[in-house]
């Protein structure tokens, strides 16, 4: 099947983040630069919040230590950009296009730039997370298939006198290094993402639904390591994007094209 893209009126799409990692800045969080991060945040993501994360330390035999976390978010809670002393981190359950998320990342690099001094890239990654649900009622596995592409569920065997209440898979795909870890769920529940910190666009009950989770990054550490700056990180980025489009495609049937087309 070839790929078409398409933008869906009542796409299933949750969550979506854009990580970026890099050597230690040890001043990266510290109080002098939040302020000057939520003055230029302020137009777009006027809602500062600190916080800690678990900070696993590969050059000591400490173990993992607590570091500071600054979220800067909008007033809806649904986007926010997070900077810690290793990591920048871009997020939004309201995504619409990809124009308008590589903007925000951009504009987050570019703050995060001309306040600090980091050393280079070594990661970058793109996480896509949709849940479908369906206006119908699912009891096992094996129906998703009116709605999810057969090479996806084609692994289900049933026993007799049994049928699948659901399954969870994962694949790590390469090429060179660019790499995708792709999970499949068919799971019952509220969904995997939460509505903390960013709120979810809408609210769901518990109930069967499919996870399509995409993770697509590339290891930029070592003689690969790029600087950080806009032009090269959104080279990679529109590298790392181009597939998971595709992949999505490739995954779901024409009858969830058509649910995914209606007006919510």
């Amino acid at each position: 099947m070839g790929y078409t893209r398409e933008v869906y009126a009542n796409a299933p799409l949750e969550f979506v983040t854009c990580e970026i990692r890099f050597p230690l800045v040890p001043r990266l969080t510290d109080d002098d630069i939040l302020n000057r991060l939520v003055e230029q945040f302020s137009d777009s993501l006027p809602i500062p919040a600190t916080g800690t994360v678990q900070w696993a330390d590969d050059d000591t035999d400490d173990g993992d230590e607590t570091q500071r976390l600054l979220r800067f978010s909008n007033r809806d809670r649904t986007s926010s950009v997070v900077v810690t002393r290793t990591s920048l981190a871009i997020e939004t359950t309201t995504y619409s296009e990809w124009s308008a998320f590589r903007t925000l990342i951009m504009q987050a690099i570019s703050v995060v730039a001309s306040n600090a001094r980091v050393a280079g890239v070594e990661r970058v990654g793109l996480r896509y997370i949709d849940e479908i649900r369906v206006p119908e009622t699912i009891t096992d596995a094996s129906q998703w298939s009116d709605w999810v592409a057969a090479d996806v569920l084609s692994h289900l065997k049933t026993v007799p006198d049994m049928s699948p209440a659901g399954f969870t898979t994962a694949a790590v795909l390469h090429n060179g290094n660019h790499h995708m870890l792709v999970r499949y769920a068919a799971m019952v529940g509220p969904g995997v993402v939460g509505d903390k910190p960013l709120r979810r666009r809408r609210q769901t009950p518990d109930g069967p639904f499919f996870v399509i989770d995409v993770d697509s990054y590339r290891d930029t550490s070592g003689p690969e390591m790029i600087d950080f700056d806009t032009e090269p990180v959104a080279t990679v980025l529109d590298e790392l994007h181009e597939p998971i489009g595709r992949l999505f495609q490739r995954s779901i049937t024409d009858r969830a094209r058509e649910l995914f087309r209606e007006e919510p």
